[in-house]
């Protein structure tokens, strides 16, 4: 797991889902933001950020106020694409529910720097995990960003798409408890060390009826592009997006990486090994991911995916690619459009 800075944050635009969830119980909204120092007209710009402290102040007071313990659940209604930036337009292209949750673990700075994600497969299910990073107290911030990975989930795969069980670190309410499992679809443990989406593996691996690999692609780099932006001092960050705009040009190397970051090649090195990663593995992984992306449409042709990949030649392209995948780039395609339609009928 990711962890998160000194100073928590999260963008500004969730903001305005909460003050739209206060409004809907008759509670005077702007009042209780303006409380907390928050201005929810600026909050309006998706490229603002609000100290979670203060977003702690406001749900602290939502929470008295509402007399609701379900009040996070929600939240979710009115959280759109929108309030996440170009990461919301990502998760509604993702190919699955699977790559979607994925998605969530690696950009989820851009939304928040106060939780802690992971996804984990067992042998029987896929677990996405999130635990808060500070304000461990405050449920509701918790309640409503699982709430509403279910609700998108739900939107862009079917409507009565559920998790198989759910565990929540809040107490069991007192009151309201139905709420909760009404909500979910499923079992719901409370009391639990970790906030935990237990998933079925098959149904996450479902073609989603509007996946979009270009879409996705597009701003998964908008994201990063942001990201490289606010994280200024997130090594891993920067080496990404750095990589993605050197990629087409074939000098994607370790030596144009540093000069990029204004660093020598053993100082980009020794912060990346403090990561516990190397500037090979992150050109692996952003290669394997753009490669499953671009083989997924049938927009491109092997040599211009071998070209914008960096790869000298189309040979080279498909090793790396039957490593990574265990099939080659034909197979792959064939069996991507082949699930696409059977899945459309």
């Amino acid at each position: 797991m990711e962890h998160p800075e000194k100073f928590p944050h999260l963008i500004a635009t969730w903001a305005i889902a909460v003050a739209q969830a206060l409004d809907e119980i008759g509670l005077d909204s702007k009042a209780i933001f303006a409380d907390t120092g928050i201005d929810l007209i600026h909050a309006r710009d998706p490229n603002m950020r609000i100290p979670a402290a203060k977003m702690t102040q406001v749900y602290n007071l939502a929470e008295k106020l509402s007399n609701d313990p379900a009040f996070g659940l929600s939240i979710a209604r009115f959280i759109h694409p929108t309030s996440l930036n170009a990461l919301g337009y990502s998760l509604f292209a993702s190919r699955t529910m699977e790559t979607f949750c994925r998605r969530i673990v690696r950009y989820f700075r851009l939304v928040t720097t106060n939780a802690i994600n992971q996804f984990e497969e067992t042998e029987t299910d896929l677990r996405l995990i999130m635990m808060p990073a500070t304000d461990r107290g405050s449920f509701i911030p918790q309640d409503s960003w699982l709430a509403m990975i279910v609700r998108f989930g739900r939107d862009i795969y079917r409507p009565n798409f559920s998790p198989i069980r759910v565990k929540l670190r809040r107490p069991e309410p007192k009151r309201n408890k139905r709420a909760f499992i009404d909500y979910f679809q499923a079992p719901v443990d409370f009391g639990h060390k970790t906030n935990v989406l237990i998933f079925d593996k098959q149904d996450m691996r479902m073609q989603l009826p509007a996946a979009n690999a270009e879409l996705a692609r597009q701003n998964d780099q908008v994201v990063l592009s942001l990201l490289a932006r606010m994280d200024r001092e997130d090594i891993i960050t920067q080496v990404r997006a750095s990589v993605v705009d050197l990629l087409p040009s074939g000098e994607c190397c370790k030596e144009k990486i540093a000069e990029r970051l204004h660093m020598s090649e053993r100082t980009l090195q020794g912060r990346l090994s403090k990561r516990k990663t190397s500037y090979r593995n992150l050109l692996n992984e952003t290669r394997k991911e753009l490669a499953e992306q671009y083989i997924s449409q049938d927009l491109r042709s092997f040599s211009e995916v071998t070209y914008l990949l960096g790869f000298a030649d189309i040979s080279s392209f498909s090793r790396a690619f039957r490593n990574w995948t265990g099939l080659s780039p034909t197979a792959y395609r064939g069996e991507y459009l082949n699930n696409l339609q059977s899945d459309h009928g």
